[in-house]
C-alpha cells in the first residue's frame, strides 16, 4: 500500500548527520536547512551513541556503512537506549533486503544516498508524522511492484505535488513509454522543452533511470502498473 504524500510541516526538526564523508553532510545541510537544524555532524561510528545523547536531536541521518561501528549495530543500541529517536538510514544498497534489515533493527526510513532534496525532505516530513518511508528506488520485489509481494517493504512516493502540473504531464507520458518526439507532439510543445522538463523532473525528484522514473510514476499513482 503507498502512503498519500504530505504537506511539508513547518515545525523546524533537529537533525544529527552520521556519515564518514563531509561533503555528504554538507549536502544534506544544504538541503535541510531551513527550515531544519543540523545540530551536529559525526564521521566516526564510535563517536555516535555520545553526540547523539547530548545534543538531543529528533532525527538521526545514520549511514549504514560507517567507520569504527556498522550502521545497523548502532540502530540496534540507539533503539533500544533513545526510543524517541526517530533515525533514517542512509546507503548506497538499492536492493530490497538492506532496506527490510534496517526496518527489522528498528529504522524508521530507508534512503538512497543519490536521493534528491525533495525526497529527503519529504522522507523527514514522513518520518517526523510517524510514517515510515522507504525509497522508491528500492529495486523491485519478485511480484514486479515498488514493494514486491505482499509482506514486503512499503514504498512510499516523494511528493508528486513538488513537480509543476506540466513536468507531472510530462513524467506520465514519459512512464507509459512515449519518446521525446511523441510526447512534444501530445503536448504541442518542442522537444527541447521536453527535454527540458525531463531534466528537471530527474534533478528534482534525483532519479537517474528511466526504470526509476516508471517506478516513481507508479508509486505516485500518476499511471497503472
Amino acid at each position: 500500500m503507498v502512503t498519500q504524500p504530505t504537506r511539508y510541516t513547518a515545525r523546524p526538526v533537529r537533525i544529527v548527520i552520521a556519515d564518514d564523508h563531509a561533503l555528504m553532510c554538507e549536502g544534506i545541510r544544504s538541503m535541510l536547512s531551513p527550515p531544519h537544524t543540523i545540530v551536529g555532524t559525526v564521521h566516526d561510528g564510535r563517536d555516535v551513541p555520545h553526540t547523539v545523547s547530548t545534543l538531543g536531536p529528533d532525527l538521526l541521518l545514520l549511514d549504514i556503512s560507517l567507520p569504527g561501528v556498522n550502521g545497523l549495530v548502532l540502530l540496534r543500541e540507539l533503539r533500544a537506549e533513545l526510543p524517541e529517536l526517530k533515525v533514517v538510514m542512509l546507503t548506497m544498497h538499492t536492493e530490497r533486503v538492506y532496506a527490510e534489515e534496517a526496518l527489522a533493527a528498528g529504522a524508521h526510513g530507508y534512503l538512497l544516498k543519490s536521493s534528491g532534496s525533495t525526497e529527503l525532505r519529504f522522507a523527514v516530513e514522513e518520518v517526523m508524522a510517524g510514517r515510515q518511508y522507504v525509497t522508491p528506488l528500492v529495486r523491485p520485489g519478485p511480484g514486479g511492484g515498488p514493494g514486491g509481494e505482499p509482506g514486503d517493504v512499503t514504498v512510499s512516493p516523494p511528493a508528486a505535488s513538488a513537480l509543476t502540473p506540466r513536468q507531472r504531464e510530462v513524467l506520465t507520458l514519459l512512464a507509459q513509454g512515449l519518446s521525446t518526439a511523441e510526447i512534444a507532439a501530445r503536448l504541442g510543445i518542442s522537444v527541447k522543452t521536453v527535454e527540458f522538463h525531463r531534466h528537471a523532473i530527474r534533478q528534482e525528484l534525483g532519479l537517474t533511470s528511466q526504470a526509476a522514473l516508471v517506478r516513481f510514476a507508479v508509486a505516485a499513482g500518476l499511471v497503472e502498473a
